[in-house]
């Protein structure tokens, strides 16, 4: 204990769960990447403006040139949602796992996976309807607003890339047990030979 508290090197020491069996702190990883996944589904809707659109003999049509430019910035504030709620989640995540890198490192790939898809759904479910199905039933004219939704696949990359980022760049910053345990194993084999004593002459 005392040589814990004489650490010169406070940044090396393991995290608050880094002890114990590994199944802990996976299901604390996972569990924490789905729910604030799933929290930033709801602020992705809540930011969000949807594009104004009008139904007319079933097709769908936008009812301005803003509402037509608002149709990319469902995929913009995805794309910025999850790269800040990722860089978060992977901080917390790394200082509190400091020792288990390379099961961490696992652990936000799939994390950060779920992550994505979860904030994706919730966030689609929270928005309007499509207005594709809203027109097959709808005979007159009526307005609805856009449809929440991500253009391409990339953007889904905001989590994972995020993710590890982060991930390494604390590990860079912050070296972790490995290089502290070989800074151990050093110090440990040099003390042996400066113990020995000089040959004595006379």
């Amino acid at each position: 204990m005392p040589e814990r508290m004489n650490d010169p090197h406070p940044s090396r020491r393991p995290g608050l769960l880094a002890s114990g069996g590994p199944v802990r702190p996976a299901l604390l990883i996972l569990l924490t990447y789905a729910v604030l996944g799933a929290v930033a589904g709801v602020v992705w809707q809540w930011v969000w403006t949807p594009p104004g659109q009008v139904i007319d003999h079933h097709q769908v049509l936008y009812d301005s040139y803003a509402s037509l430019r608002r149709v990319f910035t469902g995929t913009g504030l995805y794309a910025l949602v999850a790269a800040v709620t990722s860089a978060l989640v992977a901080l917390a995540v790394t200082l509190l796992t400091r020792g288990r890198e390379l099961l961490v490192l696992a652990l936000v790939v799939v994390g950060s996976a779920l992550a994505a898809a979860l904030m994706w759904r919730v966030g689609t479910l929270l928005g309007p309807a499509d207005p594709a199905a809203v027109a097959a039933h709808t005979a007159g004219r009526a307005s609805v607003p856009g449809q929440l939704q991500v253009s391409g696949k990339s953007p889904y990359l905001a989590w994972p890339m995020t993710s590890l980022f982060v991930l390494a760049l604390v590990y860079f910053a912050l070296p972790g047990s490995f290089a502290h345990h070989r800074g151990d194993d050093t110090g440990a084999s040099d003390r042996p030979e400066a113990d020995v004593p000089g040959p004595r002459h006379g």
